[in-house]
């Protein structure tokens, strides 16, 4: 038994794993807004490992497309790049919204929990 995945299987399991891991941003950044617990070091740090694995998984996507030579998937790469561009837009906003910015990243992370939802089950 091989311990290796595929580009495809590595692609599906690290799509959870970008599902999950916004879902608990999400969550992190909802209890930091009820607790006023601003500022904490850790909690930026997984907003931002969460967010970096979207980017992790284009490139998967990416490298996938090129291994396999697949016919694109039209809403499958839209959803993609929509969460790359919403974390723009969420990183551009960050300072305008003031000490609401927790729960501008607890609903964004959670929209980008939807699309990577949305783009697995039609990627899949």
């Amino acid at each position: 038994m091989t311990v290796l995945l595929t580009v495809r299987e590595f692609h599906t399991v690290f799509a959870l794993v970008v599902i999950f891991s916004n879902a608990f941003a999400g969550l992190l950044a909802f209890i930091a807004n009820k607790t006023r617990s601003y500022g904490r070091r850790p909690f930026w740090a997984f907003i931002a490992l969460a967010q970096t694995m979207v980017f992790v998984q284009a490139i998967l996507g990416v490298a996938l497309q090129s291994d396999e030579n697949l016919p694109p998937r039209d809403f499958h790469y839209l959803y993609g790049f929509s969460m790359i561009v919403f974390i723009a837009l969420l990183y551009g906003y960050r300072t305008q919204v003031g000490e609401k910015q927790y729960l501008l990243y607890g609903f964004g992370s959670l929209f980008i929990m939807g699309l990577g939802i949305r783009a697995f089950f039609i990627g899949v």
